[in-house]
């Protein structure tokens, strides 16, 4: 079983190699982007050589980062690889086969299920976000951090921690984003570019997902069909955030918001409250995340899939209730 290293012997690897190839998981939020850039932009300032890599497509929402335009440019030949932010490496993807081709691998990640998959591993499922988790290596190891990467780091903290609203909003995540701040870091303007830059498109379908909510005693869940993006002309992407709309309603303590990104392929986002865990339901249907909020992706049509998935929350949190369908 593979070890997991310190902050210090991640910072030799990073000393003792020239060219960095990095990596996070699909459908990227902001802690993705937050660390990928931000350990990026400090591995530049550190006169290395770096490459970054998401799956396809990658979001627009977090095009105001510093490097986002590098994401994707370049082959991904490099002395190390990094995935931020993964818990294994089937979160990245196809990338996974170019990950592996690396001499030398590095995981940096706060998710409770993580495999160790690379030979360098360093996974703190008590931080609030690997955007901390990146904070923390260049601190300890004495590397260059200037405004643009605070602001990169800062983007992840805010965002994993719902704008410091969830559990996970702890006393280390207030430091650490003071420092940011300290650091450069402008909170107005991270925060109206990662909360206030909805799309019209993406309003339509919160409407259409609020119109369409059911809630059976403390669970709540909504729908959005391929069909509604077509007629709107929205992307997978404008569906993204929705599922904290619905989470915001007193009545709800579990959220559920299906997502058909095609005829056979439903993704499933979960949100809790009251430290019900919702990772451990995204885990049976094949995902994961952490205990407030997860996610999964789930093959078959749309009706098929709201069944079992309501089903098997209301079995794993005490409700019985019947389920309905679109």
């Amino acid at each position: 079983m593979k070890k997991n290293n310190t902050l210090e012997e991640i910072g030799n690897v990073i000393k003792e190699n020239e060219s960095f190839a990095i990596f996070s998981h699909a459908n990227a939020d902001g802690d993705a982007f937050g660390s990928l850039l931000g350990l990026g932009l400090m591995l530049k300032r550190l006169g290395k050589k770096v490459t970054y890599f998401l799956p396809e497509p990658v979001p627009t929402r977090f095009a105001f980062l510093p490097d986002y335009d590098e994401i994707n440019k370049n082959a991904p030949s490099a002395d190390v690889g990094i995935v931020v932010d993964a818990a294994d490496l089937g979160r990245i993807n196809n990338l996974s086969e170019k990950f592996n081709n690396f001499k030398t691998t590095i995981n940096i990640d706060h998710h409770e299920t993580n495999d160790y998959f690379a030979d360098f591993n360093y996974v703190d499922k008590d931080s609030p976000s690997t955007s901390c988790l990146i904070y923390k290596l260049i601190k300890v190891n004495n590397f260059p951090i200037d405004e643009k990467i605070a602001e990169a780091l800062y983007t992840g903290v805010l965002t994993d921690t719902g704008a410091f609203k969830y559990a996970n909003a702890t006393a280390e995540a207030f430091e650490i984003a003071g420092e940011l701040v300290e650091h450069g870091a402008n909170p107005e303007y991270v925060a109206k570019m990662c909360f206030e830059s909805d799309t019209v498109e993406h309003l339509k379908l919160t409407g259409i997902a609020l119109q369409r909510l059911v809630i059976e005693k403390n669970v709540g869940y909504s729908y959005i069909s391929y069909d509604d993006r077509m007629k709107i002309g929205a992307s997978e992407e404008d569906m993204e955030g929705i599922i904290d709309t619905l989470r915001k309603c007193k009545d709800i303590e579990v959220a559920v918001l299906f997502k058909e990104a095609n005829r056979d392929e439903v993704r499933v986002s979960f949100r809790s409250k009251n430290g019900i865990d919702v990772k451990s339901i995204a885990v049976k249907f094949g995902g994961g995340g952490h205990i407030p909020a997860s996610g999964c992706t789930v093959r078959g049509n749309l009706e098929d899939v709201i069944k079992q998935v309501i089903q098997t929350v209301h079995d794993m949190v005490g409700n019985k209730s019947e389920v309905n369908s679109p």
